[in-house]
């Protein structure tokens, strides 16, 4: 075994017993991340783990995640699965020369002591990789787009911050993903805050639900170090109507031909009565973190003072009417 070292979200170390924080919504999935000395290549400017970056290593997001033996990750995680505290691992790939070959000894140390799904959050690699990552066990594959359209996608990850990502690589490797692992095996991202608009993100929701891609939702968080360090997160209101018309598009509740756009783009109308929003509400999953299953991601882009964006648990009666009174405006 060559990998020795792997860093744990300090939430994931939490449950695996390496530290001891309150954690007041526990993490469902176990994650982690490859280790590199160093930053990584990509320069994607919302991540303290850009290249040119001055943010500290140990943070994604607003999450610090901890360094650890990579031995000692395998025995806690063999005791912790037996337990049955989470329902998947989710491993994030940063972009370097040996990543690949890293990630593959990884998941086949991983897979000695647990059968637990394995998701990996992946840049664009080639079929015949995604191959070797499915032999080797991994269930589903995550190629984060980040932008809602091809412009933002180029000034937050591509030509704009000269970064190494082009917008229709990303979308050819989530297709041979689509052909390695299979509809409804294949995950992507959008960060909402870059200044699209709610109709150019929910088109690509659609798009992307058409193909069975799911897209799951972030809000932009601002991180010391990073190029976009003094932008602001985006208005509460914007993102709720964005999690709203996604849960509605990616269950086939409603196309995209039945949301009402004004001239700048907003959602303007829903095509819901009140009971049926109230309903969609008191369910709770629309407002909830969205990706794979099992993925909670307590508090990766919210502090838990607030404003939570994701929810990483059931939604609270003052939750509830807080949304409720939001979006009731948008439909009859």
């Amino acid at each position: 075994m060559t990998i020795e070292k792997i860093r744990v979200s300090i939430g994931s170390a939490t449950i695996l017993g390496f530290t001891s924080i309150k954690l007041e919504s526990p993490p469902t999935t176990i994650y982690v991340m490859t280790y590199k000395k160093g930053k990584c290549i990509a320069n994607c400017g919302f991540c303290p783990q850009a290249r040119n970056s001055n943010s500290l290593n140990e943070k994604l997001s607003r999450i610090n995640w901890p360094i650890f033996p990579f031995k000692d990750f395998l025995t806690k995680l063999k005791y912790t699965a037996s337990l049955k505290k989470f329902q998947r691992i989710c491993i994030q790939t940063l972009n370097y020369a040996e990543n690949l070959q890293d990630l593959i000894e990884i998941i086949s140390e991983i897979r000695k002591v647990t059968n637990i799904p394995i998701s990996v959050a992946i840049p664009p690699i080639s079929k015949d990789e995604l191959k070797d990552l499915k032999l080797c066990g991994v269930q589903r594959v995550g190629i984060a787009l980040d932008g809602a359209t091809q412009k933002i996608f180029e000034k937050i990850k591509g030509i704009g911050v000269n970064g190494p990502y082009f917008w229709r690589s990303h979308f050819d490797s989530l297709r041979d993903a689509l052909e390695v692992f299979g509809n409804g095996l294949v995950s992507t991202h959008i960060i909402i805050g870059f200044g699209e608009t709610q109709k150019e993100t929910l088109k690509l929701i659609a798009e992307l639900h058409e193909l069975s891609i799911l897209p799951g939702l972030f809000a932009f968080t601002p991180i010391e170090g990073t190029k976009f360090e003094n932008m602001i997160q985006p208005n509460i209101n914007h993102f709720r109507k964005i999690q709203l018309g996604r849960y509605l598009l990616i269950n086939n509740y409603k196309k995209l031909d039945d949301f009402t756009f004004n001239q700048k783009g907003d959602i303007i109308y829903f095509n819901l009565n009140k009971k049926e929003l109230r309903n969609f509400v008191e369910e709770s999953e629309a407002f909830r973190t969205t990706g794979c299953p099992g993925c909670n991601r307590p508090y990766y882009t919210s502090k838990p003072s607030g404003p939570i964006y994701n929810y990483p648990r059931k939604l609270n009666e003052n939750d509830k009417e807080e949304i409720y009174k939001l979006l009731e405006r948008f439909v009859n």
